[in-house]
């Protein structure tokens, strides 16, 4: 494990305990309320009231919480102090918490940067049965073997293109990012993060959409083992 993932793991785990110290601030305060509140005394016919008041808005509310005596609002001053702490520590959560995705988002992208120089692979794509292309990733660059050139049974434009542009290419072949059940279509996969080249080692980066496939080293599989539209399922089936 690198310096960089053991930083984030770190930062990671300081972040989630903010989250759930938030979240039971949150729960305490939805009990109590959220409004501050102070308390006055009025007088009213010659006789002492004690007043809850808070803002609402532009306007002042308040309410009688009885007549002044020694101890009669004592367990109305413990909830304010209590909210007015709670308060203060869910915006200051509310900042570090902040302050901290910020970073882990910056740490995450230096890390994909380091595994990605790291790692080299390579694969073929095939239309149906027909290699559509040979790509070999070293270094920097990806180096990609056309062997059909046409708009539909194709996916690459160019013979040489960045490890970021494949990244986002291999990206189109995967479910999207964003999808509410990311995590549970990552955990059914066996990974525990979002990287296209391992989704697609998994799917082999089929699409109801075309037959196109990708096959990687050591795989003896054929297009009726992996895609699924209609016709292929029927193969297999069959």
């Amino acid at each position: 494990m690198g310096i960089t993932k053991e930083l984030y793991d770190q930062l990671n785990t300081i972040c989630l305990e903010y989250d759930d110290r938030i979240k039971k601030i949150q729960e305490r305060l939805n009990e109590i309320g959220w409004d501050k509140k102070s308390i006055v005394i009025k007088k009213i016919n010659g006789n002492k009231y004690y007043y809850e008041q808070w803002r609402e808005g532009k306007n002042i509310k308040s309410v009688n919480i009885g007549k002044v005596s020694p101890g009669a609002i004592a367990e109305q001053e413990k909830i304010i102090i209590e909210r007015n702490e709670l308060l203060e520590d869910y915006e200051k959560l509310i900042r570090l918490r902040d302050a901290l995705r910020v970073q882990l988002v910056e740490l995450k992208i230096e890390i994909m940067k380091e595994e990605t120089s790291l790692e080299e692979y390579s694969f073929e794509v095939f239309w149906k049965d027909e290699i559509s292309a040979r790509v070999s990733v070293k270094g920097k660059r990806v180096h990609v073997s056309r062997y059909i050139i046409h708009p539909i049974r194709q996916i690459f434009y160019s013979d040489s293109i960045t490890r970021n542009q494949l990244n986002e290419i291999l990206r189109l072949r995967c479910f999207d990012e964003g999808r509410p059940d990311k995590k549970e279509k990552l955990k059914a996969m066996g990974l525990t993060e979002y990287r296209p080249i391992d989704i697609v080692r998994k799917t082999h980066g089929v699409s109801y959409n075309d037959y196109l496939w990708i096959r990687f080293p050591g795989e003896k599989i054929t297009a009726k083992d992996v895609l699924v539209r209609d016709e292929y399922v029927q193969l297999r089936n069959g």
